[in-house]
């Protein structure tokens, strides 16, 4: 069997898969009712998340076997994220649950933080001890899913920004190619549903399930890439994921700024002030895509040219900065919207 045909098996059996999960949805009472912060105007099936491990699986045994210690971990984010979006867990649940996900891929795929290269000048290397590696890949991981999943928020977002991640590792010569084409044809027999092409709502969503397992398998890979011998530099995975991470962190640090939890629901992020300028799902979509593409274009090139990784940390956090000070100017009238509303 050819890579290409076992790519088109994964690419329709997820596209099939999905389509069947949904029709079982209501049984598995995976369904996401509209009201409070969602957007979507009717009831979603939440089994994209299943599908798309399912791909990951058949992936396995069609494409690249080498993966397999890596599944446990994304099965545990995955039947997690199936119990958040059944019984909305509590954070620190989710949270205890992703730092063992994060510890599995250390222990079971020796995938962990070691060498942050020149960080902070061009002389020190930045090397971590055994402790101080675990703990901040841990935290790394953690950040990582959270980002993915709350960009989860509009039809095709995550998985359309999770696809482009994918991509853009597949071009700069990541050493786990099999496994990067296997997620790429997995996630993109769920875009076939999730996008609206052809339909004015999405037919279905990845739920937390999803999102929370693509965030570490994104996590898993860009880490992995950053301690290759010809990887990347380790302040390039910042520029990959620059469009969600800043987001998140961006608006975990605001809301405690405004007295609110930082894990309370609002329309700070960026995709939803786009739409409550009045532009439509389609157009949030693409502009997103197109601004990850721009910053991922940004972070290639200073690989490409050997910018001194500490001037590409400064740039980043300059950036960063810019749409904290915006964003907290701007959650005034947000915050000021949500108290009339109660």
């Amino acid at each position: 069997m050819t890579l290409a045909f076992a790519i088109l098996i994964i690419f329709f059996s997820t596209l099939a898969l999905t389509f069947v999960l949904v029709k079982a949805a209501p049984k598995l009472q995976l369904i996401a009712m509209p009201g409070d912060h969602r957007l979507h105007q009717r009831a979603t099936p939440m089994v994209g998340g299943i599908a798309i491990y399912l791909g990951l699986m058949l992936g396995l045994v069609l494409v690249d076997g080498s993966f397999a210690r890596l599944l446990p971990s994304l099965l545990l984010m995955c039947v997690v994220g199936l119990l958040d979006d059944r019984y909305k867990l509590p954070s620190w649940c989710r949270f205890i649950a992703q730092g063992i996900a994060a510890y599995l891929v250390i222990v079971l795929c020796n995938i962990q933080l070691v060498d942050l290269g020149l960080l902070f000048n061009s002389n020190d290397r930045v090397l971590l001890n055994p402790y101080w590696s675990i703990g901040l890949t841990v935290f790394a991981c953690i950040g990582v899913i959270n980002a993915i999943n709350m960009s989860d928020g509009l039809d095709g977002l995550a998985g359309g920004l999770v696809f482009i991640v994918l991509l853009a590792l597949l071009f700069m010569g990541h050493p786990s190619a099999g496994l990067i084409l296997i997620a790429l044809s997995s996630v993109a027999g769920f875009l076939f549903w999730n996008i609206r092409l052809g339909r004015d709502a999405a037919s279905v969503f990845m739920g937390d399930a999803g999102s929370t397992m693509l965030g570490l398998l994104i996590a898993s890979l860009l880490i992995q890439f950053s301690q290759a011998e010809r990887g990347m530099y380790s302040v390039t995975a910042l520029w990959l994921l620059a469009l969600p991470l800043i987001d998140a962190v961006a608006v975990l640090i605001v809301r405690p700024l405004r007295g609110r939890s930082p894990f309370s629901a609002d329309r700070m992020h960026y995709h939803h002030q786009l739409l409550d300028r009045g532009w439509s799902v389609n157009t949030v979509l693409v502009v997103s895509c197109s601004l990850q593409l721009l910053f991922i274009s940004i972070g290639i090139l200073l690989l490409h040219f050997r910018v001194a990784e500490h001037v590409q940390l400064y740039a980043f956090l300059m950036l960063f900065c810019a749409y904290l000070g915006r964003l907290y100017r701007f959650s005034k009238s947000v915050i000021s919207e949500a108290e009339t509303i109660k």
